[in-house]
């Protein structure tokens, strides 16, 4: 595995994991959900070994939301997903995009975990032309829907965030964090919470819109452990919902058995999913 940078048009310095560097002819691009990183999801580091294994080159893909909080080499202010702003996903995974074009991979699949397949759903909505031949959906989830813990504590950092916001320190970090796991600028929770663009796989909320996924005309991966949280009890008509709207008429749903959001002991099983679906037609 190979560490490289790539640079934003804002100037982030952004880091992506190489697995099987010397192979050219496609390339499987995964980006991170929230706080997500190389260390700590070792499903993507099985994926990757898989692929390579296969003679096809895997990229975990740090976008600006990796890790709690990384200093960017660029222009030393500190990024990650304290300080995310979701729209920044266009042009974090833009110079991935970029960089496989350069690089001269044949095909190119873009993919996102978590808080990361809302990333990828609105950069394919808005980059049609690009050359992208397929997308992976790895555990989807509803940002428009909240579960009732995180709902609580949302609530809870609401009038706070508004507060800073109203005193011109809306940079601020707030001082609990998002359901007793990630510390949030007023800034950057309030993106989290109202963003209109992130809530573009709505299957259980209904304020957000599946305009964006309807825009997107590759075939889709669409795969969850089946004790994932997000689903709430039914993964697979979670899944089905995604596809149902989609306009792609060639999408794979995959439900994994016995095991939850990072597929924990089932890692294999996913790799071998994403394997088939990128060898597919290629």
């Amino acid at each position: 595995m190979k560490i490289f940078e790539v640079e934003t048009k804002r100037g982030d310095v952004l880091f992506g994991c190489l697995y099987g560097e010397q192979y050219k002819d496609a390339c499987v691009i995964v980006t991170n959900g929230t706080c997500g990183n190389i260390f700590e999801n070792k499903f993507l580091q099985v994926v990757g070994e898989e692929l390579e294994k296969n003679r096809i080159s895997f990229v975990y893909a740090h976008n600006s939301g990796a890790f709690h909080r990384m200093d960017s080499a660029k222009n030393g202010e500190p990024i990650g997903c304290t300080y995310e702003l979701f729209d920044n996903c266009i042009e974090d995974l833009q110079a991935y995009v970029d960089w496989a074009k350069a690089t001269g991979f044949k095909h190119i699949v873009l993919g996102g975990h978590s808080y990361g397949t809302n990333k990828v759903v609105y950069y394919l909505s808005k980059n049609q032309k690009e050359k992208i031949e397929k997308y992976i959906l790895i555990s989807p989830t509803d940002t428009g829907c909240f579960k009732d813990h995180e709902q609580k504590s949302a609530d809870e950092l609401m009038p706070l965030a508004l507060k800073l916001k109203k005193e011109n320190k809306i940079d601020e970090l707030l001082p609990i964090p998002f359901d007793d796991y990630n510390l949030f600028t007023a800034r950057a929770f309030l993106d989290f919470v109202e963003n209109k663009n992130s809530k573009n796989l709505p299957i259980y909320a209904k304020s957000g819109s599946w305009d964006q996924l309807k825009k997107i005309k590759q075939p889709g991966l669409f795969v969850m452990g089946q004790n994932d949280g997000f689903a709430f009890g039914n993964t697979l008509s979670h899944l089905q919902t995604i596809a149902k709207n989609s306009s792609a008429k060639s999408n794979v749903i995959k439900v994994i058995e016995k095991c939850g959001h990072t597929f924990r002991n089932k890692e294999k099983e996913l790799s071998k999913v994403i394997l088939e679906f990128t060898e597919r037609d290629f």
